[in-house]
């Protein structure tokens, strides 16, 4: 599984310097009113990078909200096996009379 790993990865870097390499040239891009002339591939770059950025933050307030849930129920839990506790120690109808 670690070589079809490392395959899949150079094949994706062999696949990025194909792109980066047929598309060196230069393009307008106007941010804010100013203008800037990166070739291509470092738009596609910094796309792919703020995309990145964005997913992962993403994905931690994902994990936090997941996290933040994991432990009301973990409480919920302890609660219940304490309450489950004292109908165990609770004494039945037959012991009463």
């Amino acid at each position: 599984m670690y070589l079809f790993a490392i395959i899949v990865i150079a094949l994706f870097a062999m696949f990025g310097v194909i792109i980066g390499v047929q598309n060196a040239a230069p393009v307008e891009v106007h941010i804010l009113g100013k203008v800037f002339n990166p070739s291509l591939i470092v738009v596609m770059i910094m796309a792919f990078a703020g995309g990145a950025i964005l997913a992962f933050i993403l994905a931690i307030i994902d994990e936090i909200k997941l996290r933040a849930r994991l432990g009301r129920q973990q409480k919920e839990i302890e609660n219940l096996q304490k309450e489950l506790g004292t109908f165990k120690t609770m004494p039945t109808d037959e012991e009463r009379e």
